[in-house]
């Protein structure tokens, strides 16, 4: 049996996360850690289930999904082991909090916080507030091809650390609905304002039309440095 995984991976019956899930992450922890380097190989389901003393059917369930995450390479009569190095790397590059995981726990320790408790506050955090604070705006152009349209969102950019997309009008009811959410300045045309202030989900965003000299003085105000 592959001595880190024996040594390293730890399950907790009274928990309330599924078991299934617990060791998932900690296999995921451990490749980011780089604990588990490209090409180690894994313990067999049965014996790693016999070492936790939990049903094969839960590791087969943990390598296949680590296997569709492109972290697990699976070949019958060769084991499984960890994946490449690029699908590893690309791995981290999509999840870069693992690090910050690792400080935030330290610190936590370091300060004599229990764990369980600043996760359990974190989770409240998330039931009270939905999502995580933005410290930045979101622009949304939207079918704005005009000069002057390109104008503004350099300046933006230039000023700013604003994240800016941009769509068109015509685009799927899904996908514009989804920008829609996401942006707290909506840019638009003349030609498009009345179209853009119907939309679903526009209703109380700040919608700016280029050509209409109040909301263009109301746009250079919001990106003044």
């Amino acid at each position: 049996m592959n001595a880190k995984i024996e040594s390293l991976i730890n399950i907790d019956q009274q928990s309330p996360l599924p078991i299934n899930i617990q060791i998932k992450e900690q296999i995921k922890l451990l490749i980011s850690n780089e604990v588990l380097s490209p090409g180690d190989d894994l313990p067999s389901t049965n014996q790693l289930a016999d070492h936790l003393a939990i049903n094969r059917n839960t590791i087969q369930w943990v390598y296949s999904q680590l296997k569709d995450d492109g972290l697990l390479i699976m070949q019958k009569g060769r084991g499984t082991r960890i994946a490449d190095e690029a699908n590893i790397e690309e791995f981290k590059r999509n999840n870069p909090y693992y690090p910050f995981v690792q400080e935030m726990m330290t610190r936590s320790s370091e300060a004599s916080y229990h764990p369980e408790n600043l996760l359990l506050a974190g989770f409240a955090y998330l039931q009270l507030y939905g999502k995580s604070v933005k410290t930045h705006p979101t622009y949304l152009f939207i079918e704005c091809k005009v000069q002057s349209c390109y104008f503004y969102l350099n300046e933006i950019v230039k000023h700013t650390s604003a994240e800016i997309l941009s769509i068109d009008i015509d685009a799927p009811e899904s996908e514009l609905l989804a920008s829609i959410r996401q942006a707290d300045v909506i840019v638009t045309t003349t030609e498009r304002s009345d179209r853009v202030r119907n939309l679903q989900g526009a209703a109380g965003k700040t919608i700016i039309t280029v050509g209409d000299p109040n909301d263009v003085s109301l746009l250079l105000r919001l990106i003044q440095p």
